[in-house]
């Protein structure tokens, strides 16, 4: 149980640009944590919405002290977005941990309690599971890619190496943050959570990645398309910083169908013999992932992923190739 003795020590950083639909309900989960309200403030940072959500976060916080909106203006450093807001917000921080989650997404009960537990042993930054949660089949299908990618990067930290954080769904300490100067002194980019978990790690501080329920959160699934698109061009610029064999690997995955059949016209028993022990990884993956988040009733959208992935994957590639620019949150960035 966390030290209820008084004082502020963890501080919740929220940014929020245009979220009217989604901020009510990450708010009314961060309302549901069990953790002392006493022990934790929660600083929601206004974007420069031109919609509602200003007004909706005034009026939930009214009887709420541990609540905060603040209106973040352009940034005086350099900063843009998202690191911008952030940065922002953590100068206002009272806590000596930063948790991290986004406007669309919505946290679980016991969040603070088991992140927060994982920081010993000079452990700079902790990072969980978030999963879009929606009703259509292209929202499940997303659920299982999201599913599958994150199991992957557990996989690989409890190997011992660094990959990424999850933006939505992190934690650090602040004599990490202080220790890398914070978002101001990083070079800017559209995947900032991935740029401070690098930083922390460079620095010499240990990291944890949780494959855990407890810690699960959910997020608002794209509805789109063109945002799907968007979306997946932010993450490969941000994945472009990665050593060289993982960006390969990472290419290789995105680009199996066409590899596959262009081998089979040559080698074409070896090609089915790369497919069988693709789809067999895979699958493993997936309903190791599935069982350690009890998310075992999307298993059968998962029969249905590798469909989805051999068509989304060169989709993804084209578009990400096509154009320097990257959308987000209604700004364009190069």
């Amino acid at each position: 149980m966390p030290d209820t003795r008084g004082g502020v020590d963890i501080s919740i950083l929220i940014a929020a640009r245009n979220e009217e639909a989604t901020i009510l309900d990450c708010l009314q989960a961060i309302a549901r944590l069990r953790y002392p309200e006493s022990r934790f403030e929660v600083l929601v940072g206004n974007d420069q919405s031109t919609d509602g959500t200003a007004a909706i976060v005034a009026g939930y916080l009214a009887d709420k002290p541990n609540i905060r909106l603040v209106t973040i203006p352009e940034s005086q450093s350099g900063l843009r977005g998202k690191a911008n807001v952030l940065a922002q917000l953590a100068r206002q921080a009272q806590g000596q941990y930063l948790f991290f989650t986004d406007a669309d997404t919505q946290v679980s009960p016991d969040w603070l309690t088991d992140m927060r537990a994982m920081f010993s042993d000079r452990v700079g930054i902790v990072s969980g599971v978030t999963l879009p949660d929606g009703p259509s089949l292209f929202h499940k299908l997303q659920t299982i890619d999201w599913l599958y990618n994150l199991t992957l990067t557990h996989l690989m930290s409890s190997f011992g190496v660094p990959l990424t954080a999850m933006g939505n769904n992190m934690a650090v300490t602040r004599e990490a943050y202080e220790a890398v100067g914070g978002y101001e002194s990083l070079p800017f980019s559209v995947v900032e959570d991935y740029t401070l978990f690098q930083a922390i790690v460079g620095r010499g501080f240990g990291f944890r990645n949780l494959l855990n329920q407890d810690v699960l959160a959910q997020t608002k699934p794209v509805d789109t398309l063109r945002h799907f698109l968007d979306q997946r061009q932010r993450w490969m610029r941000g994945a472009t910083a990665l050593p060289a064999w993982m960006v390969t690997l990472l290419y290789v995955q995105y680009l199996a169908g066409p590899l596959l059949l262009l081998l089979g016209w040559f080698v074409p028993v070896l090609a089915v013999g790369l497919y069988v022990l693709k789809l067999f990884i895979q699958t493993l993956v997936i309903s190791f992932g599935l069982g350690r988040l009890r998310q075992t009733t999307l298993l059968p959208y998962a029969l249905l992923f590798d469909l989805y992935q051999l068509i989304i994957g060169p989709i993804s590639v084209v578009y990400y190739l096509s154009s320097n620019q990257i959308s987000w949150k209604g700004r364009n960035y190069r």
